[in-house]
């Protein structure tokens, strides 16, 4: 099953060297950190999604998804399945020695936001807006059973869903508990791999995406699980094939009636 060779074999620092390692900020074109980013930086920036606490499901060992978030959100929680991607994480937020380096990231998002704020302005504010690093499972109908909280005002998730299923079945339930975590006029960004790629490596070992899934069966989804307004756009990857087979990348944003 995918939670017990995750749990088993993902290497956070592994997966943080391989895919974030190299990051240099620059406006290049297919680059899919900088893609990303913006599009989290342009939805934030938009007003589209308001309110105070902002949920990041599985948010692994990095911070990407909640850089920008953390200027209009000032209660984050963020969770993961996997506990040594929680401990990793962790470092950072604590701002400990070793952590992994994440300051051209802060320096990019610096840039997007006008050169407003410093990187170190942001990475105080984020570390400040970060509540909590819980445990989270996509694959139980409350992910956050655990801690049973309130629906949050937004939910964000990036690549985790994909690896958590193998078949459609699987992932349209998987996105269904993610959605019921959404409190009514609330929103939802989601970032995933398209149909045509379904593996990446980290180190020596291999993980799989559900392979199948396109733009078609996302909005149908989601629509089932009562959002409207469902916006989706596109981004070819720049991966090396040999590290992940993945041709392109979705960023959807949706609100709940």
């Amino acid at each position: 099953m995918p939670g017990a060779d995750y749990v088993r074999y993902f290497q956070p620092r592994g997966y943080l060297n391989t895919y974030f390692a190299d990051f240099q900020g620059k406006e290049e074109k297919d680059d899919f950190q900088i893609w990303m980013m913006k599009g989290h930086h342009e939805t934030f920036q938009s007003g589209r999604f308001t309110g105070q606490r902002l949920l990041d499901v599985g948010t692994g060992p990095n911070i990407m998804s909640i850089l920008s978030a953390s200027k209009y959100f000032p209660e984050i929680t963020c969770s993961d399945y996997v506990k040594s991607c929680r401990e990793e994480l962790q470092l950072w937020l604590n701002d400990e020695p070793g952590a992994f380096d994440w300051s051209p990231y802060l320096q990019y998002t610096s840039i997007l936001e006008g050169n407003s704020t410093t990187p170190e302005d942001i990475a105080s504010r984020l570390r400040s807006a970060v509540t909590a690093v819980l445990p989270c499972d996509v694959t139980q109908p409350n992910p956050l059973a655990q801690q049973s909280l309130e629906p949050f005002d937004v939910v964000v998730s990036s690549l985790c869903v994909d690896s958590a299923c193998k078949t459609k079945e699987e992932y349209c339930a998987c996105l269904g508990n993610v959605a019921s975590l959404v409190k009514s006029g609330g929103g939802l960004i989601l970032v995933g791999t398209l149909k045509g790629g379904n593996m990446y490596t980290v180190g020596t070992e291999i993980f799989y995406n559900v392979p199948a899934i396109d733009v078609d069966f996302l909005r149908d989804s989601l629509m089932k699980f009562g959002f409207g307004n469902i916006e989706i756009k596109l981004q070819s990857s720049n991966l090396d094939v040999k590290v992940a087979d993945t041709a392109a990348f979705y960023h959807l944003t949706a609100e709940k009636a």
